[in-house]
């Protein structure tokens, strides 16, 4: 099992990869970027403004279009956005643009990601001029600055005929080093957003996931053994009855009838800090029940009819012929091998949960992942979009493994040696 869990390990980075690399090329080829926000924006402003009147800068003045098409990499090459995004190549961290004075030099200041002295962030004062045919970058003072780089930055149909450039430094700043970028929205970094929401997530995913399996399984065992009866019949009756219900939707009739109408519960919202625990059940209970209902039916019918086709196999009616009790039929032989298919589920639904549903966020507006996601998809917020999908992968990928190792402990058949 320790070299099987090795090579699963050793391939989630290829897939890793994989995802990712097509759901960063999806952020390069779908229109409605920061780009095509920002010229809508200038669009706008030019109809309101009208014709023949000066283009004032701003938000969306070329500089500016500029700024974020670099801010954003969509400067670079789809392969070398990738691997800056991803970290395994450096990319100019700390930047800056500028245009040269009358004097053929101008002076820029940068702040660093260093400390300096005094506690507050530091800053880099630089000098960038031209020599020859070469851009030389120095201090104040005219030392050669070590690590900092300077390339001519031009316009199209520029008007100011100054020469512009940008200076960097380049680092490695990606995926690998924690640094998901900046979101488009608030600019905030996004894994300062993800880490905001993720315990709110995990509060619901976790008890989602609890509750489904605790309740399924013994309720799919108690339908089992009752087999065709009154309670069998119509608990299954009401657990199609309620599959069928999208969860969405659910959720709309349970806030208009207990929270309109009955004020059982409150309407949206989760105020998560300075509640009780009472308090914070109080909030739980509807989004919960929504998140579950659609894995909680689905467990139970599999647990149902998985002990059914267990305890109809041969090796059940030699057991009782053997004289085995009951109850170690049931429990001990017939149910380990009725749970192998909700084991090889458990991974995925352990990724699902965790990952927040975003419909039952939006409709309770419980500031999750799932609510973050659906806001950054709605306003093409590509790097929030892309640090999401990363959890999520990787959640989903260690849920593989996790599945299989479930799998190995509920059946003991499955080895993972090369032999078999």
């Amino acid at each position: 099992m320790r070299d099987y869990v090795l090579r699963r390990l050793l391939l989630i980075p290829l897939t890793f990869v994989g995802i990712t690399f097509v759901a960063f090329c999806f952020t390069r080829f779908v229109p409605g970027g920061p780009i095509e926000q920002a010229m809508a924006e200038r669009q706008q402003a030019d109809q309101k403004r009208g014709a023949g009147k000066t283009r004032p800068s701003g938000p969306a003045s070329p500089e500016e279009l500029d700024n974020l098409r670099r801010r954003y990499g969509f400067d670079k090459p789809l392969i070398e956005a990738y691997a800056i995004w991803l970290g395994v190549w450096p990319g100019p961290g700390i930047w800056q643009i500028g245009r040269l004075g009358p004097n053929g030099q101008d002076d820029i200041e940068l702040s660093a990601p260093e400390v300096g002295p005094d506690g507050k962030p530091a800053t880099v004062k630089l000098r960038i001029g031209r020599a020859a045919d070469r851009w030389v970058v120095t201090d104040m003072a005219g030392r050669p600055a070590p690590g900092w780089q300077a390339e001519a930055a031009p316009l199209p149909d520029d008007p100011d005929k100054a020469p512009r450039f940008i200076a960097f430094r380049r680092a490695f700043s990606g995926l690998l080093q924690l640094d998901l970028g900046e979101s488009t929205e608030s600019n905030q970094p996004v894994w300062k957003e993800i880490k905001s929401r993720l315990p709110l997530s995990i509060w619901f995913g976790g008890w989602s996931l609890l509750l489904a399996y605790a309740v399924s399984i013994p309720l799919g065992v108690a339908k089992a053994l009752k087999r065709d009866g009154a309670f069998d019949r119509s608990s299954t009756l009401g657990l199609f009855i309620l599959y069928s219900i999208p969860s969405y939707v659910l959720a709309v009739v349970l806030l208009k009838f207990l929270c309109y109408q009955l004020h059982w519960f409150p309407t949206k919202g989760f105020a998560w800090d300075g509640l009780t625990w009472a308090g914070r059940v109080h909030y739980t209970v509807l989004p919960l029940a929504c998140m579950t209902v659609g894995a909680f039916t689905a467990l139970t019918l599999f647990t149902r009819n998985g002990l059914l086709e267990s305890l109809g196999s041969d090796y059940i009616r030699t057991a009782r012929a053997k004289g085995v009790s009951h109850r170690r039929i049931v429990f001990v032989h017939a149910l380990r091998n009725s749970l192998i298919p909700i084991a090889a589920t458990f991974g995925h639904n352990l990724g699902f949960f965790l990952t927040g549903s975003f419909l039952i966020e939006v409709t309770f507006n419980i500031p999750g992942m799932g609510l973050l996601g659906f806001d950054a998809l709605t306003h093409r917020n590509f790097p929030v979009f892309l640090g999401l999908l990363t959890l999520s992968s990787l959640a989903m990928l260690v849920g593989n493994i996790v599945s299989d190792l479930c799998v190995a402990a509920v059946d003991p058949r499955i080895r993972f040696d090369k032999q078999t």
